[in-house]
């Protein structure tokens, strides 16, 4: 009985560099998955603080909104700047951006009526490759991707 399962295990010395050989044959699989589970990790953290900056300046709009003399809504140009701070960097003075390349030519404010809605649109684009692999240039396939944000909401009385 203890002889037959002898027989089923090979010799350690026929063994030697097998695992070394499984590695180098599987660790570029494992790599580009752990790589890729980064890349959209961040992809959806960054569009998690993208959503919330523009809510937040959507917020922030709607409440300090002024009725003028014929019933609609408006914002002075410093209550605008504030708001484009609050959506850049999180705060009214506008220190740091949120996102890399964050700026304000990337919203558009529209008040319709009683309604601010707040849109932006960011280029995404990956930390390790902004191209994916081609034999020439010319071929090259871009990953950069703009994320398109919109928030509506109604213009506190």
């Amino acid at each position: 009985m203890r002889g037959g399962l002898m027989r089923n295990h090979k010799p350690i010395s026929k063994q030697k560099g097998v695992a070394a050989v499984e590695f180098t044959i599987i660790a570029p699989f494992m790599f580009l998955l752990i790589f890729a589970t980064a890349e959209f990790g961040r992809l959806f953290y960054q569009y998690s603080a993208l959503t919330n900056s523009v809510r937040l300046g959507a917020r922030y709009i709607a409440d300090i909104a002024i009725k003028d003399n014929t019933g609609n809504f408006s914002l002075t140009d410093n209550d605008r700047a504030k708001a484009t701070n609050l959506i850049v960097s999180g705060d009214t003075n506008g220190q740091s951006e949120l996102l890399p390349g964050l700026n304000e030519a990337i919203f558009d404010y529209q008040l319709n009526g009683d309604f601010i809605t707040v849109t932006a649109s960011y280029s995404w684009s990956p930390i390790f490759s902004d191209t994916l692999f081609s034999l020439s240039d010319n071929n090259a396939i871009s990953l950069d991707f703009p994320m398109e944000v919109s928030y509506t909401v109604r213009v506190l009385p």
